[in-house]
């Protein structure tokens, strides 16, 4: 893309964020290299999570531009949109939408991945390789690009083919996983999500669309942007409706079992102590991803008979990058968990705790 084009939308964009102290901040940085990558993320964000493990990992400088990806009330209970539905963050991201990914996402699997669902314009992370003048809007491909893009040792991507090819196959498996829909939706009779995190989610639907509703309006002259907000309106009533689904629910918890019994089997199959090679993959940064965000949610119990992939978690969330843009962001920025907790950490790594 024009590199004027592109730091217009990249400025643009920046301006959806109300808080400037989450704009354009420096990570990994030093005054002897200039900024690569520019990043639009969120603390909470699962996919985001993903990203900035791979940039933290591999110790890449990036610019850091956090958004609040929920809506929220001010003091005269008005309703505050989400920062990522801002038009212009949606007009960056559509223009890294590339003719392999199938048009905007308007229906509802509980699956985040834009190459499996097409593309949410509303949604982070979105990241922008200033040296090419690439916009890439999904997690996977962000973290395959900075890896293989960025000159070290330390790649997260094996150099022979089988490994490489074992790589991928685990990272379609996270990418599948529904991890939205675990964070949204309520089990029929075992939902053992923390229950602040419950009640915030009663109303998360109806806030979406209400905002949803209110951006279209008031953008009604741009085409492009009206059909973005009404694919996401779409996408977001039909999330609605499976939201207490309990055949849905079921289901989708159903899959996720069965991808950590597959880990599981795969951790067996193992000749090393890494899931795919003889050294840490960009797979097991993603499966840390994935088995963080399940703990913390309660799910951990879907592998509670499954003692190589509890022995996996222990070691990949032993990893800084992990314990930092993963474990410690999501305590940060979610509400408390009992599954996810520095004491429950410590005990479950044996270190000792002051109280």
């Amino acid at each position: 893309m024009d590199h004027v084009r592109l730091n217009s939308l990249v400025s643009n964009a920046r301006a959806c964020i109300a808080d400037r102290k989450r704009v354009g901040v420096m990570r990994f940085f030093d005054d002897t290299e200039k900024v690569r990558f520019v990043l639009f993320h969120a603390a909470m964000s699962f996919c985001s999570q993903k990203v900035r493990a791979t940039l933290s990992q591999r110790g890449i400088a990036y610019e850091s531009n956090e958004m609040l990806i929920l809506a929220s009330r001010d003091r005269n209970e008005n309703l505050v949109p989400a920062e990522n539905y801002g038009a212009e963050y949606m007009r960056l991201r559509r223009s890294g939408q590339l003719s392999g990914v199938a048009g905007l996402a308007d229906s509802y699997s509980g699956i985040s991945s834009v190459s499996l669902c097409g593309l949410d314009a509303c949604a982070v992370p979105t990241l922008v390789d200033l040296k090419t003048g690439e916009v890439i809007v999904d997690s996977l491909r962000i973290c395959v690009h900075i890896d293989s893009t960025v000159d070290g040792s330390e790649s997260l991507i094996p150099i022979f083919d089988q490994d490489r090819q074992r790589v991928y196959r685990q990272l379609d498996a996270v990418d599948a996983t529904p991890h939205p829909g675990l964070l949204y939706g309520f089990h029929p009779y075992e939902d053992r999500r923390p229950q602040v995190l419950r009640d915030a989610m009663k109303m998360v639907y109806d806030e979406k669309l209400e905002t949803l509703a209110a951006l279209t309006a008031r953008h009604s002259a741009d085409p492009g942007v009206v059909e973005a907000y009404q694919a996401k309106i779409s996408k977001e009533s039909a999330g609605r409706a499976v939201q207490r689904d309990a055949v849905f629910q079921e289901a989708i918890r159903k899959a996720t079992r069965e991808r950590l019994v597959q880990l599981n089997l795969d951790l067996q199959q193992s000749t090393t102590d890494w899931l795919c090679s003889n050294s840490l993959s960009l797979a097991d940064i993603f499966w840390a991803v994935s088995l963080v965000r399940l703990r913390y949610l309660g799910l951990a119990v879907l592998w509670e008979d499954l003692p190589l992939v509890e022995a996996y978690y222990r070691m990949v969330t032993s990893l800084q990058s992990v314990r930092e843009e993963v474990i410690k962001a999501t305590m940060a920025s979610m509400p408390p968990s009992a599954y996810l907790s520095p004491e429950t950490e410590a005990r479950s790594f044996g270190f000792v705790t002051n109280d």
